[in-house]
């Protein structure tokens, strides 16, 4: 594998972000303060004044979506062994199995054949 497999960006960050981040690191405020409040009224605003809630990583976005649909204990949720563990631990945190699915080696995407195949009456 080349080195340049997966190449580094670097991020693009000028002084009103410093600023922006410094400002908060300085209110006392690292979660759920002012910024974040401001930060969801203006995405609500954005998409039509419907509520928006922001979560502090993918992991907690994705137990929120499992709740949410009411997944749990005797439920099965099908997933790919190739992602991070936060996926498999928001379905272990609800009280729910994972299945792992294998992946297409060719598009390294969950293989559509084998996650048919998975599918089962406890599979939500």
């Amino acid at each position: 594998m080349s080195p340049d497999f997966l190449p580094f960006t670097r991020p693009s960050i000028d002084e009103s972000t410093i600023q922006a981040v410094s400002e908060v690191l300085r209110s006392g405020w690292i979660t759920s303060g002012p910024k974040v409040r401001e930060f969801e009224a203006a995405l609500s605003k954005r998409y039509g004044g419907r509520p928006v809630r922001v979560l502090n990583s993918a992991s907690a976005a994705l137990e929120l979506a499992l709740r949410l649909c009411r997944i749990g204990p005797g439920d099965d949720v099908l997933t790919t062994p190739l992602s991070w563990v936060g996926t498999a631990n928001a379905i272990l945190a609800v009280g729910a199995t994972p299945v792992f699915v294998d992946a297409d080696p060719a598009t390294r995407n969950i293989d559509l054949d084998r996650l048919e195949a998975a599918v089962t009456q406890k599979t939500r």
